[in-house]
């Protein structure tokens, strides 16, 4: 196996200085290619033999170094980069430097020197150690830098002291106790203090007080920096053990040194070491600093996060506290609201039996219309909208009069019950009579169901409230959630004037639940989907009732307003936030939230989808309360 050094370069200095190195370089072969090509083509015939440099000349028709030498580098990782320019200022080697591949810089004019020829035979040394290559013994021989030594920090002032005795005679050595300040802070310092045994610290005054500097950075000549241009001391260095030492003038130091070169060497050394230790110490605090900065930002975060979360949960407290309030006042608003709505439920029921009484005892066809259409209206059932839609044609097949049969269909009366009351010999303008006796009947059953309806839901109400407080308080009972929500309807009627209520009901059983608790379920869903249209084109709302799964039935209402964006719907069950026509609002805010409380409380979940062009809210609740 053959080492090679490769030259590149054309012309006569190129081929002076292969000359030279193949006359100069016993150990290495020289090889030289007019341009980085042909040194490409010339390395894929090297086989097994390793390439150790390569010296390429420079400025170069090729380009910069980085052009010519990292594509031989990519090749040859081990291999020495060496650059030779005949400028007084080397550029182009950005990527070699970033890979720490400037092995040697020279210029043109020493290439011949005896200098570049030991500078070329260290980096060849260098190669053959770093690939592990045996080679005849060399005239290089592995050098250690000029301030690197084995010698331990006691073992070189023992060797410093022991020459200023032989220089100037034994110095008797200084023994202190610990607190004595060496040198002090802003005064001139005018002798040094070699430390044999002991510590001292280094302090330096700040804003904040005094700052101790680590053990580590203080060095075992203590002053010596100061001594260097007469100034005044930087820091104050106080034993903090007993110390024992040798104290010099500066003058002292100076004839040591013009007497024994190699002591100053020495203290070099020691000097090199403090600062490397102390550049050292400085760069650990600076990144614990860093470190330290990033953990009190994390922190503080952190605190900032417990304020907002402390801030919600006071926010909470005053809430729960409100509603405690809410819920002491609720006993004593139930007793003086329900006492007057008990009169008016008791009222209606003897004003409903009167009438019914009064019609009983006459036995005219006008009054068996008017009981019959006052006790349907009483008993009906709520109608989805297409089953109102088919009660209207039927209606108006039978009367002639469209505008007739809305009015009845909102009175509550069928086309069946029509049929049926209404007796088919009478034409005319006693028809017209009957038909319009009927429909005052009708009315005055609905409206008596209504307020029936008003009462009981003010009692409910006046029970929810009190239930806030006494969680229990509302009784179970199995209902059609249907007519809930129907009673919900009619009480929101003011609000859904110029709203277009779709009801789409599916034949469900009955469920177990608190049903004044569920009325203000269905209270907050269609208030908010009555204020989400407020400002769309199309006011649409649609109640839906099904049953998705054995066991469980579902309510869904959807709008066709502007819809929810995904950061509020993320928000939208929290305390204190709300959507109104799609703009945020602050206030009390609990609608949605006390609706969850309640679909959960039922062991039923709640859930809200939104898009562009409308929400949709769905509850699903189970038959049996859990």
């Amino acid at each position: 196996m053959t080492v090679w050094g490769l030259v590149i370069g054309a012309g006569a200095v190129a081929e002076d200085v292969t000359r030279h190195l193949r006359s100069a370089m016993p150990t290495c072969r020289i090889h030289r290619c007019d341009t980085a090509a042909s040194a490409h083509a010339w390395l894929d015939t090297l086989g097994s033999d390793r390439l150790a440099c390569v010296l390429a000349l420079f400025p170069s028709p090729e380009g910069d170094p980085d052009d010519v030498f990292l594509p031989i580098i990519g090749r040859y990782p081990k291999a020495r980069a060496i650059v030779s320019t005949r400028e007084d200022t080397l550029t182009g080697v950005a990527a070699l430097a970033d890979r720490r591949k400037v092995d040697l810089v020279v210029h043109e004019s020493q290439l011949l020197s005896p200098r570049f020829l030991q500078d070329l035979s260290d980096q060849i040394r260098r190669f053959t150690d770093s690939a592990g290559i045996p080679l005849p013994q060399s005239t290089s021989t592995k050098e250690t830098f000029i301030f690197s030594t084995p010698q331990s920090d006691d073992e070189i002032m023992a060797t410093i002291v022991a020459g200023i005795d032989d220089c100037l005679g034994y110095q008797p050595r200084v023994t202190l106790p610990a607190g004595v300040r060496l040198t002090i802070e802003g005064e001139e310092a005018e002798e040094a203090m070699l430390c044999l045994h002991g510590q001292v610290a280094l302090e330096r005054e700040s804003h904040a007080g005094n700052v101790l500097m680590h053990h580590e950075s203080t060095g075992r000549i203590i002053g010596l920096l100061s001594l260097t241009d007469r100034r005044e001391a930087f820091f104050t260095s106080r034993t903090t053990t007993e110390v024992t030492g040798v104290r010099l003038t500066f003058e002292q130091l100076n004839h040591v040194i013009r007497t024994r070169p190699e002591t100053a060497l020495l203290i070099a050394v020691l000097l090199i070491r403090s600062l490397d230790r102390r550049l050292r110490r400085a760069e650990d605090i600076q990144i614990e600093k860093v470190e330290l900065t990033a953990q009190l930002e994390q922190e503080q975060e952190e605190l900032r996060r417990t304020y907002r979360q402390l801030e919600a949960a006071r926010a909470e407290l005053m809430s729960q506290a409100r509603f405690a309030t809410l819920g002491e006042l609720a006993s004593g608003v139930a007793h003086e609201v329900n006492n007057p709505i008990g009169a008016i439920m008791r009222s209606t029921d003897h004003l409903l039996d009167d009438i019914v009484a009064s019609l009983e005892q006459s036995t005219s066809i006008s009054s068996r219309v008017s009981q019959a259409a006052l006790q349907a209206a009483l008993a009906s059932a709520p109608l989805s909208t297409r089953q109102a839609r088919e009660e209207r044609r039927r209606l108006t097949d039978l009367t002639g009069d469209a505008t007739l049969s809305r009015r009845l269909i909102l009175a509550g009366v069928t086309a069946p019950l029509l049929a049926d009351i209404m007796p088919t010999e009478i034409a005319g303008e006693e028809r017209t009579r009957l038909l319009a006796q009927l429909e005052r009947s009708a009315s005055i059953g609905s409206g008596l169901r209504n307020l029936r309806s008003a009462a009981s839901r003010i009692n409910s109400l006046v029970d929810s409230l009190r239930s806030y407080a006494r969680p229990d308080g509302d009784p179970l009972a199995d209902i059609d959630i249907r007519e809930t929500i129907e009673d919900t309807i009619r009480l929101l009627s003011h609000r859904l004037r110029d709203i277009d209520v779709v009801r789409e009901y599916d034949s469900i059983p009955p469920i177990t639940c608190h049903p004044a608790q569920l009325s203000q379920v269905w209270t907050n869903l269609i208030v908010n989907a009555a204020d989400a249209l407020q400002d769309a084109p199309e006011k649409v709302l649609t109640v839906t009732t099904s049953t998705p799964e054995p066991g469980w039935v579902r309510v869904t209402v959807a709008d066709r307003g502007p819809g929810i964006s995904p950061e509020l719907l993320d928000h939208i069950f929290e305390p204190r936030f709300t959507t109104k026509s799609g703009r945020v609002h602050y206030g009390m805010g609990l609608g949605l939230t006390i609706s969850k409380t309640i679909v959960e409380r039922h062991g039923g979940s709640i859930r809200l989808e939104s898009m562009t062009d409308g929400t949709v809210a769905t509850v699903d609740l189970p038959m049996e309360a859990s």
